[in-house]
């Protein structure tokens, strides 16, 4: 898969969660993907029904709560970065985790 990945992307984590509700995120880290426009009903990690704007595969982990910053957008710009609908690990026929799709 790691030869499909041409793409960047910005990734943020999550450090924790104030007594306000507000989130506290890490430096922003640059990771290779592929991303891909299709727009796709899912389930996402509440269990609520939404509609998925994008399909990104990447090799790193990605959680639910973290934020990401898709291909061409820059995490100096707050308003371009959203958080996942769902993350999906995929895994190699030797069963361990190939890659990961994070649905945005």
């Amino acid at each position: 898969m790691g030869h499909a990945l041409r793409q960047t992307f910005w990734l943020e984590r999550l450090v924790r969660t104030n007594a306000r509700g507000e989130h506290e995120y890490a430096e922003p880290e640059l990771h290779p993907c592929r991303y891909e426009g299709a727009t796709k009903r899912l389930v996402t990690a509440d269990g609520s029904d939404r509609v998925s704007e994008a399909v990104m595969w990447t090799r790193v982990e990605v959680k639910p709560e973290d934020r990401v910053y898709p291909p061409g957008t820059s995490p100096d710009d707050y308003n371009a970065g959203r958080e996942p609908l769902r993350c999906s690990p995929r895994h190699a026929l030797s069963g361990e985790v190939d890659h990961y799709e994070v649905y945005l």
